[in-house]
């Protein structure tokens, strides 16, 4: 009877445990939270420090959120080598539905100036990430 159960239970597991998989996100450095630490304008060179703003970007998959203690936002992302491009902006609002964002104002605090936004990649490891768009330059630190 025991031989029996075993034979029984050893497929039943295996089955089990090949129907359930885990999705891994393989964005590399890029996943996780990022504090924005300081903005530098590329036309004057002039930088405004930004630590104290509580601004952060957390990466997870293809889904990037932007937080600063007053506005949650949503967007896509594509990270592909030294490109960074964000797309897709929505007002996280989960108790009434989440609202398309069409005013780039909102997402200004963020260092974002368009609704699709593209990036150069300068620097990103497990620490810090550096990144250049056509007016600013954003730096940040692992959080």
């Amino acid at each position: 009877m025991k031989k029996l159960k075993s034979i029984i239970f050893l497929p039943l597991v295996l089955i089990v445990l090949s129907s359930c998989s885990l999705r891994m996100s393989d964005n590399g450095d890029l996943d996780g939270n990022w504090q924005l630490t300081a903005v530098d304008t590329v036309a004057t060179g002039g930088v405004r420090q930004m630590k104290e703003s509580g601004t952060f970007w957390a990466f997870q998959f293809d889904m990037l959120q932007l937080r600063n203690g007053i506005n949650i936002i949503d967007m896509r992302f594509n990270h592909d080598g030294d490109a960074l491009i964000v797309n897709d902006p929505y007002i996280d609002d989960r108790p009434t539905g989440d609202q398309k964002l069409e005013d780039v104002e909102q997402l200004r605090p963020f260092g974002i100036n368009a609704l699709e936004e593209h990036f150069y990649v300068r620097c990103l490891d497990s620490e810090q990430m550096i990144l250049e768009s056509e007016k600013l330059i954003l730096y940040f630190r692992r959080f």
